[in-house]
């Protein structure tokens, strides 16, 4: 799960990259500006992976809330 928090609402979207590819299951594009974006979803991953959170499509700068103006959660699943 991750959330992303700005000062003003934007109109960007949001998803998480794993090795450097979109995982389309956690992207968000509103159709609206939010100053807030928050997704969960379920992908197995391979032992050092890296994972990224990215706002894209963005004209401008984003500021994030401090402090807590984004949190990435990973939970390991099974054994």
């Amino acid at each position: 799960m991750y959330c992303v928090r700005t000062t003003s609402a934007l109109l960007a979207s949001s998803r998480l990259l794993v090795n450097g590819a979109a995982l389309m299951s956690s992207a968000i594009s509103p159709s609206q500006a939010t100053p807030v974006w928050c997704r969960a979803t379920t992908t197995a991953l391979a032992a050092g992976a890296t994972i990224n959170l990215q706002l894209y499509s963005l004209l401008g700068a984003a500021t994030l809330l401090a402090p807590g103006g984004a949190e990435l959660t990973i939970e390991r699943l099974g054994s």
